[in-house]
């Protein structure tokens, strides 16, 4: 299945609705400070970015719509499909991480991953997840930065 995908104008909009949504959706997840000390406020620096992608976004829509400026690419579910599968993976690696905790996840979609990829050597695997635990008391004993842990556990 081919289709093709106006890139400017379906950019312009995705971004659009996304940079909109999170600026309402800021003042209600980063809180303001409870005195003024001076300092710039937590919420300038994800404004200016979002208000920058905004621009750039209306931007994007006035060339596609105004202009007929249009970069036109070929999207072919055959050739896209292993790439959509590997981020669907990490997507349900990030369900998993925040559900089940950081190294029950490791150790279910890592080696799934590998498996799609084609990789049939033992020692990979064991290395991947051992690299993966790792990481993880890395960040609590080291950088003293908690990762989810096995529930019921006190990860």
């Amino acid at each position: 299945m081919k289709f093709k995908i106006k890139t400017y104008f379906w950019s312009g909009v995705i971004m659009g609705l996304f940079s909109v949504f999170m600026l309402l959706a800021m003042p209600s997840q980063v809180r303001l400070p409870m005195f003024d000390s001076g300092a710039p406020s937590p919420r300038i620096i994800p404004g200016i970015c979002l208000v920058g992608i905004l621009i750039c976004s209306v931007i994007l829509l006035i060339q596609s719509l105004v202009f007929k400026k249009e970069k036109i690419v070929e999207f072919d579910w055959a050739k896209e499909k292993p790439c959509i599968v590997l981020i669907l993976l990490l997507c349900v690696y990030v369900a998993l991480t925040i559900y089940i905790g950081f190294i029950p996840a490791v150790c279910i979609i890592f080696p799934i991953l590998l498996w799609y990829c084609g990789e049939r050597k033992p020692f990979i695997y064991i290395f991947t997840v051992a690299a993966g635990i790792g990481i993880f008391f890395l960040f609590k004993f080291v950088f003293h930065i908690s990762l989810p842990g096995i529930p019921g556990l006190g990860g």
